[in-house]
């Protein structure tokens, strides 16, 4: 891991999802790489009908849009109290698993910095794995670099 100089953890803002930062940041502080934490929206989200309130669907994509960088930046924000390594928060649009693997690729530098991908999992099996998939399997699947799951820890 001598060459890892990004480690990408994806959030979806949940408390599975920010369980991974305590490995995270020790490893990024044991190889002193920049922790990237990302959150992939959806390019169409679910809104409920406002033609009642005179709200085109453009102000509220750009509403869920803000409101999403917002939430975003606050975790980063807490996350830089806890260590002292560089943080950079990362806003993508689009399929979740798709856009991670995507955004690992753009950071790769052949003989220069590579990435790491730590990610979160419910660790779900049989018919709720079946009906609801797996980005973190999806992740493992397409990335082109070491991707670190971090199973549910059930207290």
């Amino acid at each position: 891991m001598k060459n890892v100089k990004n480690i990408i953890m994806p959030t979806d803002f949940s408390k599975l999802s920010l369980s991974a930062f305590e490995l995270v940041k020790q490893i990024s502080e044991l190889i002193n790489a920049e922790i990237h934490i990302i959150h992939v929206a959806e390019k169409n989200p679910p809104i409920i009908s406002m033609k009642s309130y005179n709200i085109d669907e453009s102000e509220l994509k750009s509403r869920y849009m803000e409101q999403t960088r917002e939430e975003l930046e606050k975790i980063a924000e807490e996350l830089r109290d806890e260590t002292d390594s560089k943080i950079k928060s990362v806003l993508l649009t689009g399929l979740d698993f798709e856009e991670i693997v995507k955004y690992a690729a753009e950071l790769h530098k052949p003989d220069e910095a590579e990435s790491l991908i730590v990610i979160a999992t419910h660790g779900r099996t049989g018919l709720m794995h079946t009906l609801m998939g797996s980005v973190a399997e999806k992740v493992i699947r397409y990335a082109r670099c070491p991707v670190l799951v971090v199973p549910h820890m059930s207290d």
